[in-house]
């Protein structure tokens, strides 16, 4: 993983969203959703295309092919265009995050 994810493995981590990386304590699942704005919390982060948060959900272990099929529908559902920035809100898996 690249030094441009640190802050934000490090944001994910600190909540305790085990998925990241086996070297983190046992925590919990994250989800997120993705809008063309940030929620302003503090697990709110800009990718600057499709293919960037792609590289990220890979070098954090999330990635399948399944997921990214399903991030292309959302792209479209939310009129958003993979060549563009975005943004990321995670939370924990389970929970309704709150827009």
């Amino acid at each position: 993983m690249t030094d441009k994810y640190k802050e934000i493995l490090d944001a994910l981590m600190a909540e305790g969203f085990h998925e990241i990386t086996e070297h983190t304590k046992p925590g919990y699942d994250f989800d997120f959703k993705i809008t063309p704005y940030s929620l302003n919390q503090k697990l709110s982060f800009r990718f600057d295309n499709f293919d960037h948060f792609v590289e990220f959900l890979k070098g954090a272990g999330a990635y399948s092919e399944k997921r990214e099929a399903v991030l292309k529908t959302t792209f479209i559902e939310l009129g958003l265009k993979e060549s563009e920035f975005f943004w990321v809100n995670f939370y924990a898996a389970g929970k309704d995050l709150e827009m």
